[in-house]
């Protein structure tokens, strides 16, 4: 016998599926349910950035004219933007003439108010060293290995000309969640 609607399964299919199917017992899942209340996101303060210096002040780690640093995991072609300036500073810092404490200080305070403020890419205008005492770029060596110690600091570079060359950095920030 044909059966008249291809759409409905005929009678012996149904009764056979039924019989093959018996003794089956549904799968444990560890899947999330496709219906799930959601909860309101809470706003977490921003952490506090910390930096500390673990040699003795004496110390000044070396560095070179240009500078750059890029985490594992940030795009090629991001950071490639950020070093030809085509990403847009949204704030700017001026270290010029600060000791090394209070730059420190006041880089900690301006870093943790642009990611409360959800900046993505700020200027750190740190000098090129050359008014310190023996002529080496002492604040340029300490914001080098500063922003590569802060996990919020994705990658930097040595800015453009017009923002201060080699005296200065574009630093890219991480998100605040």
């Amino acid at each position: 016998m044909q059966n008249e609607d291809p759409e409905k399964p005929a009678p012996d299919d149904s009764n056979l599926f039924r019989d093959a199917v018996q003794d089956v017992k549904p799968l444990r899942t560890d899947r999330i349910p496709l219906r799930q209340t959601t909860r309101r996101p809470v706003k977490r303060a921003a952490p506090a950035a910390v930096i500390t210096d673990r040699l003795s002040d004496e110390f000044i780690p070396p560095c070179d004219n240009l500078l750059e640093f890029m985490r594992p995991g940030v795009q090629r072609t991001l950071f490639r933007q950020l070093r030809t300036g085509r990403l847009p500073a949204e704030a700017h810092l001026d270290l010029h003439g600060m000791t090394r404490d209070a730059a420190r200080l006041r880089l900690q305070q301006f870093l943790q108010q642009a990611q409360q403020h959800r900046l993505k890419v700020v200027c750190i205008v740190h000098g090129k060293g050359y008014h310190s005492e023996d002529g080496r770029p002492v604040l340029k060596a300490m914001v080098n290995k500063w922003l590569q110690d802060l996990s919020e600091v994705l990658a930097f570079c040595s800015a453009q000309p017009a923002d201060g060359g080699s005296g200065a950095v574009y630093a890219l920030l991480k998100n605040l969640k």
